[in-house]
């Protein structure tokens, strides 16, 4: 498809495991385009995260192939990967992964500084992602002041802050009471909206699930619809 922007075909994953081999994923072909707002949904386990990290260049296929925004995952150099995940996709994680020592300014501004960036850009970036996740009050709060609810905002902050192509959300509720979780997925998804970011997520949250404009249902590693 022209506005496929990640394509995956005959993919396998698998990892040592004692004398053989354990098979994480298993002939996987997908094709995800520009702009979905789309879960890669099964329980624990099913190989989610595995797959999104492929995607996500953090980890590679074992065989068959992952294209993602036109690279060839498998076939990237470390640095490579390195400048592609930096500059066209964004993370977010159950566990935020904020920096204690930063504040909330600091942890947002801190994927810029790894792009050629002027600092009058990245402040007007850092600004603009704070104010999208209503969070210019807490500017200069540090992650131990906030509560769970708004350390997952400044997560997705800093994962919208440099208007990647794709984010790519690993569980971003399982920390939250519904309450948060479904003021941040209503973020996101005017994020999808407004910005036409493509939003894949992991997940086997039913908060989650409702949000999705489509569903990849994976068990033991196949996709099964």
């Amino acid at each position: 498809m022209a506005n496929s922007i990640i394509t995956i075909t005959n993919m396998k994953k698998q990892y040592p495991e004692g004398k053989g081999k354990f098979t994480a994923l298993d002939d996987i072909n997908l094709s995800i385009n520009s702009g979905e707002f789309t879960g890669i949904v099964g329980p624990s386990g099913s190989g989610k995260t595995t797959l999104l990290n492929i995607i996500g260049s953090l980890d590679v296929p074992t065989e068959g192939e992952v294209i993602t925004l036109g690279e060839s995952i498998g076939k990237l150099t470390h640095r490579k990967a390195a400048k592609l995940r930096n500059k066209n996709i964004g993370f977010i994680f159950q566990t935020y992964n904020l920096l204690p020592v930063y504040s909330v300014y600091e942890n947002v501004e801190f994927p810029l500084l790894l792009l050629k960036m002027s600092a009058s850009k990245r402040k007007k970036a850092v600004l603009d992602a704070l104010e999208w996740l209503g969070l210019t009050d807490k500017i200069k709060s540090r992650p131990g002041q906030l509560s769970g609810g708004e350390c997952q905002r400044v997560a997705v902050a800093r994962a919208m802050v440099k208007l990647p192509e794709i984010v790519l959300a690993d569980e971003p509720t399982a920390n939250l009471d519904a309450e948060n979780a479904h003021n941040i997925l209503k973020m996101m998804s005017k994020l999808n909206k407004e910005l036409n970011t493509t939003f894949l997520f992991s997940t086997h949250d039913e908060k989650v699930i409702q949000y999705l404009t489509r569903q990849i249902l994976l068990k033991d590693g196949k996709v099964v619809g």
